[in-house]
């Protein structure tokens, strides 16, 4: 499986980091014991996924690579050698409404044409429940529609770039006896992402402590607190990521 995470939510490397960790701890087929091999690859500039692989002093579970190139579709033999899933930090933004370099941006673009061409690749783009960032996520369309135009897009490419409800508050009492409610603003940007024209995951990450945590001693939520509510969130993200690249049923 080919992931790109992308967008301006600083969700978009915790996420990258976390899901493939949780790839990593999933058997490579239902008939073998073998893990699965993943490498991460950091495309961002910033540099967060190898400052979190940097943190660590456990034994590595995945291969973090340092890969700030423009050429990602074009380099994937060289990057899909030898793993199972190649899971890519893309840089944040496309150029809207902030300025950015425009290197960043073909880099971004790559990424996404390297997830779209291949017929295991998935895009995902982590959004909060901000009206602001609700708004700077639909920029994206116009270079995932590039990519979905592309003479090598893969058949259901157009089903496969995602939206990912991230940092969500979490759900209040509603008091004794009564079920939990969901904070109005999360109501509302799930209302507003039903009619995107990205479809919308059906996990939610919300703002748990373990997702600041966790990267300190780097290390993934699924290490630093296996039984958590965070772990299983990023378990379910994982296996439903799966099942939209076609690799698991």
């Amino acid at each position: 499986m080919i992931l790109v995470f992308v967008g301006k939510s600083s969700g978009k490397t915790t996420n990258a980091v976390n899901v493939s960790v949780a790839l990593a701890q999933r058997p490579a087929s239902r008939r073998s014991q073998r893990k699965r091999v993943v490498r991460l690859l950091d495309a961002d500039p910033q540099g967060s996924a190898s400052e979190w692989a940097a943190q660590r002093t456990d034994p590595p579970v995945i291969e973090v690579r340092p890969y700030v190139q423009p050429t990602i579709h074009k380099d994937l033999p060289e990057l899909l050698a030898g793993v199972d899933d190649l899971v890519i930090d893309a840089p944040a933004g496309t150029g809207r409404p902030l300025p950015i370099p425009d290197g960043r941006i073909r880099i971004t673009r790559s990424a996404i044409l390297a997830a779209l061409c291949d017929d295991h690749g998935v895009v995902v783009v982590p959004v909060t429940p901000s009206p602001w960032d609700l708004w700077a996520g639909e920029d994206l369309m116009a270079v995932i529609e590039e990519a979905w135009t592309h003479d090598g897009a893969a058949p259901g490419a157009r089903s496969r770039a995602v939206v990912l409800l991230n940092r969500a508050d979490l759900t209040r009492r509603g008091g004794e006896g009564k079920p939990d409610r969901v904070p109005r603003i999360v109501r509302a940007a799930r209302a507003r992402l039903e009619t995107a024209p990205l479809p919308l995951l059906n996990t939610v990450i919300h703002d748990r402590m373990d997702y600041v945590q966790a990267p300190v001693f780097g290390l993934s939520v699924t290490e630093y607190a296996p039984h958590s509510a965070a772990a299983a969130e990023v378990v379910a993200l994982t296996t439903e990521l799966l099942k939209l690249a076609g690799e698991i049923k």
